[in-house]
């Protein structure tokens, strides 16, 4: 398994102040702090800053192991506008066979409102 949650290895995730709360092949759980840099043009998280934080909850739970994942696709749907300034995205293993997982990923926002949900499917590159 990796040393260090996927989250310290991960620049952009560092960048955009992302903090892992759990990281299993199961399942990962990344919490965000919004400020105003983050949000659009509605005074709203972005879709952008939505969607990165789901993602990153994703590569963290498939990277949780000693293989390596890459994302074949992803889809979100937004669900409702978020309120206050803090994102919480929970990726869960929804199936895993051979080279394939897929998972289903919960944005919710500092209400525990579900503002988002993101399906998403990765590829276990072989071994070097």
């Amino acid at each position: 398994m990796h040393t260090q949650p996927y989250t310290v290895r991960d620049c952009f995730a560092q960048l955009r102040g992302v903090e892992s709360l759990e990281s299993t092949f199961d399942g990962a759980s990344c919490r965000m702090r919004i400020s105003e840099a983050h949000r659009n043009g509605l005074g709203t998280p972005h879709g952008a800053v939505i969607f990165a934080l789901a993602d990153i909850a994703f590569a963290s739970a498939c990277n949780a192991t000693e293989a390596t994942y890459i994302g074949l696709q992803a889809e979100i749907r937004y669900l409702n506008r978020a309120m206050g300034d803090e994102l919480t995205a929970r990726a869960e293993l929804v199936s895993a066979s051979g080279r394939l997982a897929h998972y289903l990923v919960s944005v919710s926002d500092a209400e525990h409102n579900r503002i988002a949900l993101l399906t998403a499917s990765a590829y276990r590159l072989p071994p070097r």
